[in-house]
């Protein structure tokens, strides 16, 4: 059977670019700096051991838990993935009863019962079951103990993620709002342990988003001692008494615009956040299609909109991507370590609009035909648009604009 989003060969692809140069690429590109996203990830798997919590990472950008509530028609092609994998391989989320119902489709097919983690809405309001009264609570976990009674699920915890953790603009904001997380988990899992008789079942509690478990490297910072810390750590320690605590994160390796808004990494002093532009492991390579130096201030256009960068925006500026410095002035830096003073300012499908955030600008410091790298706002979107990503490694002193691998992107639903 062929498959239904077939991915592009990986080995053509290296065959083809591995060796060049970024200025041999097809633009738009999706550019990953493999030195950052290694950094990234040591920084949280730091943080995750040292408290002695577990982690699971989110791939979507660069399950197996399927993502979101399972819609019914999925179930089968889930089946066919448990299949191969065996027992206890596969999770899905669930937050309504009438899911419950659906799953019993999948044991026939794998032979195994399928393992649960019930949604919780904690604040968020995007997914999850309402734990601010007790009735919808009630009524999932009784459909899900008799489910598990019957041989066709097993309840393994409760996951919460908090989405509205990217409105906030401090390490004290995400560390408050993980803590709420892990608490009000703890309360609900509490609650079907004594209500519903699973007896010494040590429940995941699987919590946090990236700006939250980002959050956590605040604690083990030595120059750390906020209330805020303190208090994280104790919810922590708390709920690993009874539970597993787990802490999830999807954007965490490549980072983005968005998460520099939150400024959730480790603080040495109130409001302060070491999170940089440094950090941020994506860009997307694009071409200067044209000049206007006569409109009120100058623009350029960008033959790249919002299907190479995606469409969300960033509470810190007002646009849709940051210009880097590479390439950028005759100088040509080849690094992208600092912002220039050129945003993606007005974006459609194909192009893109590049305004300066400086007033008085009178010039445009651009050529047409000029290879651009730009910070998107959110990774996950603008990744979204590409079938692979081109690798470079900024730490190859000479060789930082080498192609040195080709990551195939999953596609499909």
């Amino acid at each position: 059977m062929a498959e239904p989003y077939p991915l592009a060969s990986k080995e053509g692809l290296r065959s083809k670019y591995v060796g060049k140069s970024l200025s041999d690429l097809p633009m738009p590109a999706a550019i990953i700096d493999v030195s950052v996203v290694t950094k990234n990830c040591n920084r949280m798997l730091e943080a995750i051991h040292s408290l002695g919590v577990e982690f699971r990472p989110h791939v979507k950008t660069h399950k197996i838990l399927y993502g979101l509530p399972l819609p019914p028609s999925q179930v089968l092609r889930l089946a066919a993935i448990g299949t191969k994998l065996g027992p206890s391989s596969t999770s899905v989320m669930i937050d309504h009863p009438c899911q419950v119902e659906y799953l019993k489709a999948y044991r026939p097919v794998t032979g195994h019962a399928i393992q649960l983690f019930v949604k919780l809405d904690t604040g968020y309001h995007r997914a999850g079951v309402d734990i601010e009264g007790r009735d919808a609570i009630k009524s999932l976990l009784q459909t899900i103990r008799q489910s598990e009674d019957a041989g066709y699920s097993i309840l393994q915890g409760f996951y919460s993620h908090a989405g509205h953790s990217y409105n906030g603009s401090s390490p004290e904001e995400a560390m408050l709002l993980l803590q709420s997380e892990i608490e009000r988990s703890h309360a609900v899992a509490d609650f079907t342990s004594d209500t519903f008789k699973f007896v010494q079942r040590r429940f995941v509690i699987s919590v946090g988003a990236t700006p939250t478990a980002t959050s956590i490297q605040n604690i083990i910072s030595a120059q750390e001692h906020s209330l805020e810390s303190l208090n994280l750590k104790k919810s922590i320690a708390h709920a690993k008494q009874s539970y597993t605590v787990e802490l999830h994160a999807g954007v965490y390796p490549l980072l983005d615009l968005q998460q520099l808004a939150t400024a959730a990494r480790p603080t040495y002093s109130p409001g302060k956040s070491t999170l940089s532009y440094q950090d941020l492991a994506l860009t997307i390579m694009v071409e200067v299609a044209s000049q206007y130096k006569d409109r009120k201030t100058p623009e350029a256009l960008i033959a790249a909109g919002s299907l190479a960068m995606g469409r969300e925006p960033c509470k810190s500026y007002p646009g849709w991507g940051v210009v880097t410095n590479w390439n950028y002035t005759n100088g040509r830096s080849v690094r992208t370590d600092a912002p220039t003073q050129w945003i993606v300012g007005r974006i459609s499908q194909e192009h893109g609009v590049l305004t300066s955030n400086d007033p008085g600008a009178e010039e445009i410091p651009l050529v047409i035909g000029q290879r651009l790298r730009i910070w998107p706002n959110h990774a996950c979107v603008a990744g979204a648009g590409f079938g692979w990503y081109f690798i470079v490694d900024s730490s190859r002193k000479g060789y930082e604009d080498q192609i040195m691998d080709i990551w195939v992107r999953w596609r499909g639903w």
